[in-house]
């Protein structure tokens, strides 16, 4: 009986004493563990931080070195074009080639596609007068298409039969009568109400291939024919009008530019470009009054 009686109560000491230690062990041993996972989390984000720096560097020195190539060869290319020699129409097209597809958006290049176009001359036939066209059509495609992306409207006209302008001295009215608006989410759209766009054509500079327009645009929101215009402007429009750069002002941080597709001689195929004006040309930047009025509008 003493033996069965003192073995329950020597397991109670012996669990009293292992829970004594367990206590007495505790304490450290989380200590220990929450340290190791603390030196873990550290090391991981110190890690993930410079990785993340090390990319950031990669990522600058490589825009850096663009850019700088960027820089060189712009300047190489421009004074090389600006420089009086006796560089040949081909040899003054690729020059013009390598800025147009590289820094269209950047610098307004209409003076220099002028200037090689007059010496190429108006020969359709011409080889580099076709060569030079089609850059210039290549640009205006690529600018529709960035002005336009997911906000922006472009809007087609129809084809302008050269015999049906010369046959209406007054030219020809209502090319483009359209209510738009510019693609914007619900929320943001409400601050861009649809706005009217009227373009006439009334006239064609035969020598300079260049047409006149007129363009009517109304206010946000007030489509209707008796509404006072926000926009009546009238210019020429040519080739080497290029959207980004030429374009129109409007209230409300916009832009609405008219750029030509393709024009021969019996016919030409132009369009209306409407967009956001952050998505105009760095030289064509936004005032200061529409910045303020776009933050003010994020408020």
């Amino acid at each position: 009986m003493a033996d069965q009686d003192s073995s329950p109560q020597a397991a109670k000491v012996r669990w009293a004493r292992v829970s004594g230690l367990l206590r007495d062990l505790a304490t450290p041993l989380t200590v220990a563990i929450v340290g190791l996972l603390a030196s873990i989390y550290v090391n991981r984000q110190q890690s993930l931080e410079a990785n993340q720096r090390a990319f950031a560097e990669l990522v600058s020195q490589r825009e850096s070195a663009d850019t700088n190539l960027r820089i060189e060869m712009f300047k190489t290319v421009l004074e090389g074009f600006l420089k009086q020699g006796t560089d040949s129409i081909p040899e003054q097209i690729l020059k013009l080639e390598i800025l147009a597809y590289n820094f269209n958006e950047s610098l307004d290049l209409g003076p220099l596609f002028q200037d090689v176009y007059r010496r190429v001359g108006p020969n359709p036939s011409d080889p580099n007068h076709e060569r030079l066209t089609r850059v210039a059509s290549d640009v205006v495609v690529k600018q529709v298409e960035s002005l336009t992306f997911e906000v922006g409207v472009s809007k087609d006209a129809p084809v302008i039969d050269f015999e049906e302008l010369k046959s209406n001295p007054a030219g020809i009215s209502n090319l483009i009568n359209e209510v738009e608006r510019l693609r914007y989410p619900e929320a943001e759209a409400v601050r861009h109400p649809e706005r009217r766009f009227k373009l006439d054509i009334f006239g064609r500079d035969e020598k300079r291939h260049e047409l006149s327009i007129h363009l009517v645009i109304s206010p946000p929101g007030q489509t209707g024919p008796e509404v006072k215009p926000e926009i009546d402007v009238r210019f020429s429009l040519g080739y080497f009008d290029f959207p980004a750069i030429n374009n129109t002002r409007l209230s409300n941080g916009e832009r609405c530019a008219v750029v030509v597709h393709n024009m021969d001689e019996s016919s030409a195929k132009i369009s209306l470009v409407y967009f956001p004006a952050n998505r105009a040309g760095l030289k064509d930047r936004m005032y200061v009054e529409e910045i303020l009025n776009q933050m003010s509008q994020l408020k």
